[in-house]
């Protein structure tokens, strides 16, 4: 369970804490995680066996690991705004992980399993757990609007709740003992991924934002009854290939010759890698690759030897 991750952070502090010279510090991993989930789905929002990005903060006093979490909060609105996903904050329950204070990062998204009121007045918004149904701003006294939405990360201020439970105390400047205060933090890796997934695609397939793609190019080369012209794609494209991965630029190539160049299409927009590359007797003839972008409609003509300096600046 999450608590009892913070237990295990809790025996780790015990090592090293004992002074004030101590505090603060984080700690950080991604790891794998198990949860007794009674809302399984075949689908990435709700599993039993997830990958999460925790960060647990030790602090000598409030306004220090309160600071810390203004900036954990700016940290992930960063993260999520690189991977394609506009946030909103909530306050929220802080449920069996407990402390004073709790948030959530919600996208909206139809298919989200959470109820969020926002106040598009003032800003204010919440996890419809924690208000319950109400109609106005408990900020402002403006409308409050029910969305649904996706959690994508939650954070806690723990205070002195798991420190008390393991007498995990430090000695301040005077001498005299305090116990140490926490913060917890997390991101669920395959539901964030999920979320991306229900915020870009089309009736085709994913839209990959390019920060998060699994590869930033793909490559297809279509064959030709022509052995001679064949053989001249065939080659093009190995060395597209090899000086894109010389130069450490992400690409998947598909030279797959038993399947149509229709395929090979229905495929890369279900994929939804960020750019298309395609080499075929077609752009060979004016010694030229198609290039499109997955989130548009029109390809266009770029001669091969612009092709590596196009990718490099794209």
């Amino acid at each position: 369970s999450a608590a009892s991750d913070v237990y295990k952070r809790q025996l780790l502090a015990q090592r090293r804490v004992f002074s004030f010279r101590d505090l603060p510090f984080s700690l950080f991993q991604i790891q794998e995680k198990f949860r007794n989930e009674m809302r399984a789905t075949g689908g990435l929002l709700r599993q039993r066996e997830f990958l999460m990005k925790d960060l647990y903060s030790f602090h000598a006093d409030e306004k220090d690991a309160k600071r810390f979490y203004e900036k954990v909060k700016k940290a992930y609105f960063r993260i999520f705004r690189r991977c394609g996903v506009k946030a909103i904050m909530v306050e929220a329950l802080s449920g069996p992980i407990g402390g004073s204070m709790s948030h959530e990062f919600m996208a909206e998204s139809e298919v989200g399993e959470d109820k969020i009121l926002v106040c598009r007045s003032c800003g204010f918004s919440a996890n419809i757990e924690k208000t319950g149904e109400r109609k106005k701003c408990e900020k402002c006294g403006g409308r409050l609007e029910e969305k649904r939405a996706i959690e994508i990360g939650h954070i806690f201020y723990l205070g002195d709740k798991y420190s008390k439970d393991f007498n995990l105390k430090f000695k301040d400047k005077t001498g005299k003992e305090k116990y140490v205060l926490m913060g917890c933090y997390g991101i669920g890796l395959p539901r964030l991924m999920a979320t991306i997934v229900e915020l870009h695609h089309d009736e085709r397939g994913i839209i990959w934002p390019q920060e998060v793609a699994p590869f930033k190019f793909h490559l297809l080369s279509f064959g030709s009854s022509d052995p001679k012209i064949k053989k001249k794609i065939k080659k093009t494209a190995q060395k597209i290939y090899q000086e894109f991965k010389k130069k450490n630029i992400k690409i998947l190539f598909d030279d797959r010759e038993d399947v149509s160049p229709g395929e090979k299409l229905v495929d890369c927009d279900l994929l939804g890698i960020p750019f298309r590359i395609i080499v075929s007797e077609k752009t060979l003839q004016k010694n030229s690759v198609e290039i499109k972008r997955r989130d548009k409609k029109r390809p266009r003509l770029i001669k091969l030897n612009q092709l590596l300096k196009y990718a490099l600046s794209s």
